[in-house]
């Protein structure tokens, strides 16, 4: 039988917003100290995540807190509804997460939003709160890419879940891939022309496709369907899939 197989980004795809942002609502300062604003450094991100966890527990923030503010997320657009259909359509459709969040940030908003069972995998980078009460992320894994953040590159760890699946003997006709971020940009390069990617509307993955397709048209393979609601994905999936 046909599969497909879908395969999400999380934070600003899933949910409406960056889930490292929505985690500050837990800081009872309300704001960070200068000095932790300004120490970011770039393709180290979670590094500088790492120091604001230690700032949080500092402070005095719980897991529950965390978990709370995580659980009152929302998610963006009609993605429930989405979620509903490949619920209901699990004979057609593999989902997976590829996400350079976290393990604690994704499980806690699927769970309070009851949609864990949607997805057969989740990758995304391991994270545990140790025993002085801190959220640690580890990287996911470390890879060779130069386009990439240095923990994680979504392309490989694509072809490693397809190269896995083929192993399993299971094939898909189709990937459709639903992200919005530049590190989404690497995976989409290899999608074939019977694939499809869906970049969230003028955010940086939908610019990043526009720019390399007025360049250089043939560089980009993958049918391009942009979308501002999940809605515009189901329609698309139930025109595919005749449901």
């Amino acid at each position: 039988m046909n599969k497909f197989l879908i395969v999400f980004d999380f934070d600003e795809t899933i949910i409406q917003h960056n889930s490292d942002y929505v985690i500050l609502e837990c800081n009872p300062d309300q704001s960070l100290p200068e000095e932790l604003v300004h120490s970011s450094e770039e393709g180290c991100w979670n590094e500088y995540m790492s120091k604001i966890f230690q700032f949080l527990s500092e402070k005095g923030v719980k897991e529950e807190s965390m978990r709370k503010v995580l659980a009152e997320t929302p998610l963006t657009k009609q993605m429930l509804t989405l979620f509903q259909f490949l619920r209901e359509s699990s004979d057609l459709f593999e989902c997976i997460i590829i996400s350079d969040a976290n393990t604690f940030f994704i499980n806690s908003i699927l769970q309070a939003n009851d949609l864990s069972s949607v997805f057969q995998k989740i990758y995304t980078n391991p994270a545990c709160i140790d025993n002085k009460n801190t959220l640690v992320i580890n990287p996911y894994h470390s890879h060779m890419c130069q386009q990439c953040p240095i923990n994680m590159c979504k392309r490989q760890i694509l072809h490693d879940h397809l190269v896995e699946r083929t192993e399993e003997e299971v094939e898909f006709e189709k990937i459709f891939y639903v992200g919005d971020g530049t590190n989404d940009f690497c995976p989409s390069v290899v999608l074939t022309a019977t694939d499809v990617i869906f970049p969230r509307k003028n955010y940086s993955l939908h610019r990043l496709i526009s720019e390399i397709k007025m360049r250089e048209p043939s560089a980009f393979q993958a049918q391009v369907v942009p979308w501002e609601s999940a809605e515009d994905i189901l329609l698309f999936l139930q025109d595919c899939t005749g449901r």
